[in-house]
């Protein structure tokens, strides 16, 4: 007994001292020891969510319907449950992961510049090295850390969340509260994030937008149908201006945001492998991020607008964003259209089309991303990919420069356990 006890103390130290650590949300193979399942339960493929994923973590890392029938690795007791009756003499009792419920990735390229750029061929024999580790203490609080190693460099990031605050009067899952690394999931548009993007690029308006999670607080609630945030974070720390944002989505069919509804069995771990990325949907997502320009100290705000339809095998995105900075008395606007086809459960060709609209001499660009992901196995990814500009104006400006000047093919192998 005393050595159970004195693992799990040494366990949440170690979480906790992970806490600082990470970037962005990516595939937890944690869970599936947990649950004794398969990545694809919740990954379409990994990193990218499914419906029932998108439900998991939003309801705190826990399945929304049965949780506690599901889970093999069965947790460790931090209090019994008579405690609850005697609250405030005693502490609210809990449970934390009877496993540490630790995960890696590594990610490895290879890249072939085709626009004259020396050197045209680039191995990144791993890129990064990824640790992660997330889940539940007890039925109200989840937690995410990460620590990314690249190179000689690491990013660190985490979060603790309060769930179901005010739960009598307000509604289950209508309120809860996180504070650490913010935003990784509604800073940008709900339907094309970064953290759930499924081509190795990333989606070009976070990047020309400067939309980032950081650190600060944050409140959250879905229904079957809607999800919400709200949140603040650091700003650019010259001064003591915040930077504050919202999301909001809608849903039309499908697998709710709080796992009822759907097509396949109430739980989740039912999903047919041959079909584990359906969810016949519409969604609508917005979003708001109101923003202060580090240089000139004035407003620098964004928002946009996305639509997804899932229909069968088939996965359609478009999305506007647009970014007003007075500082640099710039308006950019984004426009973009993507599609997703799963030809088999372990291959997916997909194609990316954006544009970036300046006001600015020098800044419009266009580009396309086309490739397909295969799975070689259920958490061994590999991605072929191709990044074509059809305008560049900032490599065009450059001396010898050429709107071709970033084209690049690239080949990504990925694997979590």
């Amino acid at each position: 007994m005393r050595k159970g006890i004195l693992w799990g103390i040494i366990g949440v130290m170690s979480l906790l001292v992970l806490g600082a650590f990470s970037e962005k949300a990516e595939a937890i193979p944690a869970f599936a020891r947990k649950y004794k399942t398969t990545c694809v339960t919740c990954h379409a493929p990994f990193p990218r969510l499914t419906a029932l994923g998108e439900a998991f973590r939003l309801n705190g890392y826990k399945l929304p319907v049965g949780d506690e029938l599901y889970v093999k690795d069965q947790p460790l007791s931090m209090g019994a449950e008579a405690y609850k009756r005697v609250f405030p003499q005693a502490i609210w009792p809990s449970d934390i992961p009877g496993m540490p419920p630790v995960s890696f990735q590594m990610v490895n390229d290879l890249s072939v510049f085709l626009g004259g750029k020396e050197p045209n061929t680039k191995f990144e024999l791993p890129l990064e090295m990824e640790l992660f580790a997330a889940g539940a203490f007890g039925e109200n609080m989840s937690f995410f850390t990460e620590l990314e190693f690249e190179g000689d460099e690491f990013a660190i990031a985490g979060w603790l969340m309060w769930e179901d605050i005010l739960k009598k009067p307000l509604g289950e899952n209508h309120l809860n509260f996180r504070v650490g690394t913010v935003g990784m999931n509604e800073i940008g548009l709900p339907d094309a994030r970064n953290g759930n993007r499924f081509t190795r690029e990333k989606y070009l308006y976070l990047g020309k937008l400067t939309l980032d999670e950081g650190p600060g607080l944050e409140a959250n609630g879905f229904g079957k149908y809607w999800r919400y945030a709200v949140g603040v974070v650091e700003g650019d720390g010259a001064t003591n201006e915040k930077d504050y944002y919202g999301a909001m989505a809608f849903k039309i069919g499908g697998l709710g945001f709080d796992g009822s509804g759907g097509t396949t069995a109430e739980g989740g771990l039912a999903t047919a492998p041959s079909g584990y990325w359906r969810d016949d949907s519409i969604l609508f997502g917005g979003f708001a991020f109101k923003g202060r320009d580090g240089a000139s100290d004035k407003k620098n705000d964004r928002y946009g607008v996305d639509v997804r339809l899932n229909y069968k095998d088939l996965s359609l995105i478009g999305g506007f964003a647009r970014g007003d900075n007075d500082g640099a008395n710039e308006i950019q606007d984004h426009w973009f259209g993507e599609a997703i086809y799963f030809a088999y459960p372990w291959l997916q060709p997909f194609a990316r089309y954006e544009i970036l609209s300046s006001n600015l001499a020098g800044k419009d660009q266009a580009r396309i991303i086309a490739g397909a992901s295969i799975l070689a196995r259920a958490n061994v990814r590999v991605t072929v990919e191709g990044r074509v500009y059809t305008k560049n104006d900032p490599a065009e400006a450059n001396a010898g420069g050429s709107k071709n000047d970033d084209d690049r093919l690239l080949a990504r192998l990925q694997f979590a356990f």
